[in-house]
């Protein structure tokens, strides 16, 4: 009987020892975000915490199951700018150009925009479509800011229309259509 009580007792101490574990993580508000979000937080800061980084191809700020690193690595070096590399500007008339550092802080300036070349915005589309083709091999999460129709009517548009420039933001929050 001693030993029924001994390895019972000893059960509800693991028993107990699990569910204040439990408690404490919950109460600690650490929580993976799901697989099927792309959500970095509010701020640069959230967004380091949460193992975020910025992702030029995206223009965003993205958790690691929503990069495909191997694809914006070859973004990266299509460029029209020196060596393959993107140029970015914080005005219209490409005046003041922006180191990335600088272009991954515009998530935090409310409404600020940046500016890159005709071809920049094409060849964002040609990757964003290689992205989507490449889900089922890669496994990554296709951020909601990109995966629906007006994203591709969006892209038909600056092929139909290749010389309009390039305006764009950068956001912590791809969960946003």
């Amino acid at each position: 009987m001693d030993n029924m009580r001994r390895r019972d007792c000893k059960l509800y101490v693991v028993l107990i020892t699990i569910a204040i574990v439990a408690v404490a993580i919950n109460l600690s508000g650490y929580h993976d975000p799901p697989r099927d979000s792309c959500y970095c937080g509010d701020s640069i800061a959230e967004a380091y915490t949460l193992g975020c980084e910025y992702d030029t191809l995206a223009s965003a700020w993205l958790p690691q199951h929503c990069i495909d690193k191997e694809l914006t690595a070859e973004f990266d070096r299509s460029g029209d700018g020196p060596n393959g590399t993107w140029q970015y500007w914080a005005d219209y008339s490409h005046q003041r150009e922006l180191t990335l550092n600088q272009l991954a802080g515009l998530a935090e300036v409310p409404g600020a925009v940046y500016f890159t070349s005709s071809r920049w915005h094409v060849v964002h589309c040609i990757f964003y479509w290689r992205k989507q083709m490449r889900l089922p091999q890669t496994g990554v999460t296709l951020e909601p800011r990109y995966n629906h129709e007006g994203h591709a009517k969006h892209c038909g548009m600056i092929f139909q229309h290749p010389n309009l420039g390039s305006q764009a933001g950068v956001v912590l929050n791809s969960n946003g259509i």
